[in-house]
């Protein structure tokens, strides 16, 4: 399934964890939760980069020991759907080129659950918006893998 943020999507961008001491987050009413990695792994630059600037990803590959990689398809949290609340971290070593007119990012370690408020200005009446996580799921002291596009 292709992947691609359009003008009416919202894109938080910087780097990413996944904190186990954080719990979880409801995702908002309008709104679903498209993640690019499984906790523990991470995203390439090129794939974030692809999405931030509203490029059409053709699909993911997740590196495995044993098959080199697999596809893997993004996943996505329905609004009203528990999902884990990511930190977004400032995007320090990032070379950040949005293609998108909404693309959010943090100053400080931001959880996804204190940043629902700013993607809510984007929504819309009626139509669901999709919320990109276009940043790592890496866990602290994981091999984090590094999921890219295919």
């Amino acid at each position: 399934m292709p992947i691609q943020a359009t003008k009416d999507d919202v894109v938080l961008s910087g780097h990413g964890a996944v904190d186990v001491g954080t719990g979880e987050t409801a995702v908002p009413g309008g709104f679903e939760l498209v993640v690019l990695a499984p906790p523990g792994a991470s995203i390439s630059d090129r794939l974030g980069g692809m999405i931030e600037r509203g490029e059409k990803v053709n699909k993911l590959k997740l590196p495995t020991k044993a098959s080199g990689s697999i596809d893997f398809e993004p996943i996505v949290y329905a609004a009203g759907k528990m999902a884990p609340n990511y930190v977004l971290y400032p995007p320090t070593g990032l070379v950040l080129k949005p293609g998108v007119p909404h693309m959010l990012g943090v100053a400080k370690a931001t959880p996804l659950s204190e940043l629902w408020v700013r993607v809510k200005t984007f929504s819309r009446t009626g139509q669901v918006t999709r919320c990109f996580w276009c940043a790592c799921a890496a866990i602290a002291g994981a091999t984090n893998p590094t999921v890219d596009a295919g």
